[in-house]
């Protein structure tokens, strides 16, 4: 997938097989002010025990965002949101693709999240003026699922799957094309 439609849902894949997943619903729109990201998550075992923004999300039940404003695959935003709302938010700068340096910082978006009767729900609003350098032709994103289940076992799913037990690949980064 090298381009996404605004406003459009997408499935979200299996991260390593590419394997369409109907849990997770994502769709982006640009909006007057800012980006809107939307994901609808199917999920009978919410996990996630953080209660303070900038904790380790990544570690129980959530959704994300990394998006490049400028199209720049070496750095990047990290937008991730757990199923009740807490946030997490970083600067990453991956030199070779592979190894991702994280810089935390105060999140710069709003985001809310709503419990639904089969899961939750998340929306993220980032204003084009906490882009630095925000290029719409140029800006390059993919977006993420990660489903923490009772037994410990963490499964991914990407917009564009990065094929392997890693999010952090840039490489896999699409671009808006059409609206």
């Amino acid at each position: 997938m090298e381009n996404f439609t605004e406003k459009t849902q997408y499935f979200l894949r299996e991260n390593t097989s590419g394997r369409e997943d109907n849990n997770c619903r994502f769709s982006c729109e640009f909006a007057k002010e800012g980006m809107i990201f939307c994901f609808d998550v199917r999920d009978e075992d919410i996990i996630s025990p953080f209660t303070q923004d900038n904790e380790d999300l990544w570690r129980a039940d959530a959704v994300e965002v990394f998006l490049s404003p400028n199209g720049d695959l070496h750095n990047y935003k990290e937008i991730e949101v757990s199923p009740f709302g807490v946030r997490f938010y970083g600067d990453i700068y991956n030199s070779d693709g592979k190894t991702a340096a994280l810089t935390k910082k105060t999140p710069a978006y709003q985001a809310w999240a709503e419990q639904t009767d089969g899961g939750y729900s998340v929306k993220i609003v980032i204003g084009y003026d906490s882009l630095e350098g925000f290029d719409r032709a140029k800006m390059k994103l993919n977006a993420y699922r990660l489903d923490k289940k009772q037994s410990g076992e963490q499964l991914l799913y990407a917009l564009n799957p990065t094929m392997c037990g890693s999010f952090h690949r840039p490489q896999y980064f699409i671009g808006e094309a059409k609206k």
